[in-house]
């Protein structure tokens, strides 16, 4: 589940139309008031995306709110119950974390926020039955988002993110379902159907 990709769900919305076990919350927790370190950070991001990772492979998605907060909780909601609940699919995806960037340190009960470059290295889509429907055109690729995440008890929840790609940025012109997809399509140009602009 690529924050991009939710992005771009979310987006849809308004024109009108690896899963690893958690790290521990302890190694990602600073002194109670204290500011988040560099490992910290990473740590946390790492936490995060594999329980959301974790989330999405389960056909019950549950636990999102345990993960996430806020703009972001609303977000991934939407993504789940558009991609994933309705065309009944599960998601299987790994990302790497290329750099982290504390931008706010988290200090005191401020939120962390941080630039991330991230590669997604697996990202299929999967039938009821475990066998892939598809997969996402994302993966090999860097994505750059700037994420924030809040304090929740003794672990740390995603609370608002933004892709940074110029591509997540622009307005889709045209949705287009071909008969029976459960796939959306996003066409930037009406000149990828052959229409004038």
């Amino acid at each position: 589940m690529t924050r991009a990709a939710v992005i771009g769900v979310a987006a849809l919305a308004l024109t009108g139309c690896s899963a690893g076990a958690p790290s521990s919350a302890a190694a990602s927790q600073p002194a109670q008031g204290g500011c988040v370190s560099q490992s910290q950070a990473e740590s946390i991001w790492t936490s995060v995306d594999q329980r959301l990772n974790a989330i999405v492979l389960d056909p019950k998605h549950a636990g999102l709110t345990t993960v996430a907060t806020g703009s972001a909780l609303g977000l991934i909601q939407q993504y789940v119950q558009t991609t994933l609940v309705q065309p009944h699919l599960t998601e299987r995806e790994v990302d790497h974390l290329d750099q982290l960037i504390i931008l706010s340190a988290g200090c005191g009960d401020a939120p962390l926020h941080v630039h991330v470059t991230m590669t997604v290295v697996r990202d299929d889509y999967l039938k009821p039955d475990g066998s892939v429907d598809h997969s996402d055109p994302t993966v090999g690729t860097s994505l750059r988002l700037d994420e924030a995440f809040v304090r929740a008890g003794s672990s740390w929840k995603e609370s608002d993110f933004q892709s940074l790609q110029q591509e997540a940025q622009q307005t889709p012109r045209l949705v287009v379902l071909a008969p029976g997809d459960t796939h959306v399509r996003l066409l930037k140009h009406p000149s990828a159907l052959g229409l004038a602009q």
